[in-house]
């Protein structure tokens, strides 16, 4: 393995898109940092972060979110809090992906006797 592998991912995308990672990091300083954003204190966007990031299933973020979250005061209750909400969240968009096809299988369902209903 690489040295790579032991860099952040905004250490990565800075070594070949300087530019991409400066805008990343601008925007995030924006949201995070600038008082015409702050109506959730930072602690709140973090475990908002950590949720996002564990649906999403980032390990190296959710990890980073956790870390900042803990620093900005979050207790381990409110950080597992916000991964049960994530998945509970998560769950419900799968069921509603698959609402469609529940629902075609429910119209094709075969009845015993009948056979598919079409």
């Amino acid at each position: 393995m690489s040295n790579d592998t032991k860099l952040t991912p905004i250490e990565l995308l800075r070594a070949i898109s300087p530019e991409g990672a400066r805008t990343y990091m601008e925007h995030r300083t924006a949201i995070m940092e600038d008082p015409k954003f702050q109506a959730l204190p930072i602690k709140i966007k973090l475990l908002i972060g950590i949720g996002v990031a564990a649906a999403l299933q980032s390990s190296t973020c959710t990890l980073m979110w956790t870390k900042l979250a803990k620093e900005e005061g979050a207790s381990e209750a409110e950080i597992v809090e916000a991964i049960l909400v994530s998945r509970l969240m998560k769950m419900a968009t799968v069921n509603d992906t698959a609402a469609e096809a529940i629902a075609w299988l429910k119209e094709t369902a075969t009845s015993p006797k009948e056979g598919p209903v079409r």
